[in-house]
């Protein structure tokens, strides 16, 4: 799948848009959306450009904000299709696109209880 990776620290014009970005699958207490919206702000360029203190794996997907609708689910309260919005906080992992892979792909994996 398409998105937009991170491989290192710098400048914006180090990011590059890849074709062959594993899909993610569904695994329990997750769905994964299909991204119909994203937003590129000013905690991206932070991420991009590193941050004292934050560790972030890399590769990475990045991508704060986003939106979508359900493709895949292995949460019962989600159904395939219902249209979402992601709170981008990660209760146990940090938050998308800094810690975990965010929103600037076609497809992307989030915790059930971060969806609106």
């Amino acid at each position: 799948m398409r998105a937009l990776v991170l491989r290192q620290h710098g400048e914006i014009d180090t990011l590059r848009v890849v074709h062959d970005h594993p899909q993610p699958k569904a695994a329990a207490g997750h769905v994964v959306i299909r991204v119909r919206a994203a937003s590129f702000n000013h905690h991206d360029v932070f991420t991009v450009k590193g941050m004292p203190g934050i560790k972030v794996p890399m590769p990475l997907v990045i991508g704060l904000d986003m939106a979508g609708e359900v493709a895949e689910t292995a949460a019962p309260q989600w159904q395939q299709g219902e249209r979402v919005l992601v709170n981008p906080l990660n209760k146990e992992r940090g938050l998308m696109g800094e810690a975990l892979d965010g929103g600037m792909a076609e497809y992307c994996l989030v915790s059930a209880d971060q969806l609106v």
